[in-house]
């Protein structure tokens, strides 16, 4: 039976397992001469709705390790759902290829496809969550920190397809996360619902909040993404007003623990939701996160090809 990776939720039963298989991936690269290759002869379709520096580069060079090759299809090749249909997008490429990663808009659309495909669908984000983004990013703090479990992360921002995958990653965990978002922009409720849901069985603590400063408060981690996504271009000048005072900053830091980390998925805009101080600061692990994006996916695509 194939395996799709569509949220956080569809690794539940082995999220931890998948993030110490990134880990080891990490600390023992391949050898010339002693190449691992568990995925030698597969082939990765990447469908791209939306563009991504860290997204096509990661699963390029990540299959490309594993021994399997990528195939770039951007939205010129492929208009799912108005040149072709979605059902026979995902026949055609399932006939082509051993798995599909999708960058899409929408999330209704990616199900679709998944369910229509007869091989594994790799959610590269869509406007619900982002998986594989969450995976490289509970990698890098298991990094930083040496564990998960107890920890406390502080989301400050915009309740984003992000912010959503965090929440079910954390509660999964054992981490602590605190949401600080203004009131019309947090995270999707049945998702908060479902990580609180998780939080309960692994004895850590889910909240929404609207004070950035309260949910700081002693972070482990503070989080943050951009204000204004792709797609959302006409609302720059409303967003940038109403999120400013979620900016991450150095008054802002104060209230974290000392030894915090500063976490954002990239690209950044300093002096927006964070300054620079912060983002170019000695807390910042950003450009960690964004390496361990190809770890992770390693790991991910492993799990529903390699087995």
């Amino acid at each position: 039976m194939k395996r799709d990776i569509i949220s956080v939720l569809d690794m539940k039963d082995d999220f931890e397992a998948i993030l110490a298989d990134a880990a080891k991936m990490k600390k023992e690269p391949a050898k010339k001469g002693h190449k691992q290759e568990p995925l030698r002869g597969k082939v990765l379709g990447m469908v791209f709705e939306k563009p991504s520096l860290r997204t096509r580069i990661s699963f390029e060079l990540g299959i490309h390790q594993l021994g399997g090759k990528a195939l770039y299809i951007g939205p010129d090749e492929v208009s799912i759902g108005k040149r072709e249909s979605v059902s026979d997008v995902a026949q055609v490429l399932s006939r082509y290829v051993n798995a599909i990663m999708y960058r899409a808009f929408s999330n209704k659309v990616m199900r679709e496809l998944a369910t229509a495909a007869s091989v594994p669908v790799i959610n590269g984000l869509d406007d619900m969550e982002h998986p594989c983004q969450c995976a490289a990013d509970l990698l890098t703090v298991l990094e930083k920190k040496g564990k998960l479990a107890g920890l406390n992360m502080a989301y400050v921002g915009d309740g984003n397809n992000v912010c959503n995958s965090l929440l079910l990653g954390c509660a999964l965990t054992g981490m602590n996360m605190r949401v600080a978002t203004p009131k019309d922009h947090r995270p999707n409720e049945e998702i908060v619902s479902k990580a609180q849901e998780l939080a309960k069985s692994k004895d850590c603590a889910v909240e929404v909040l609207s004070n950035p400063f309260q949910a700081v408060e002693g972070a482990d981690v503070i989080y943050t993404d951009t204000w204004v996504s792709m797609g959302q271009e006409k609302e720059r000048e409303e967003r940038e007003k109403l999120f400013l005072p979620y900016q991450v900053n150095d008054k802002l830091a104060e209230k974290a623990s000392q030894d915090y980390i500063f976490m954002h998925c990239l690209p950044a805009h300093r002096g927006l939701e964070v300054s620079a101080e912060v983002m170019d600061g000695p807390h910042s692990v950003v450009f960690d996160q964004a390496e361990n994006r190809t770890h992770a996916q390693k790991a991910i695509l492993v799990a529903v090809l390699g087995k």
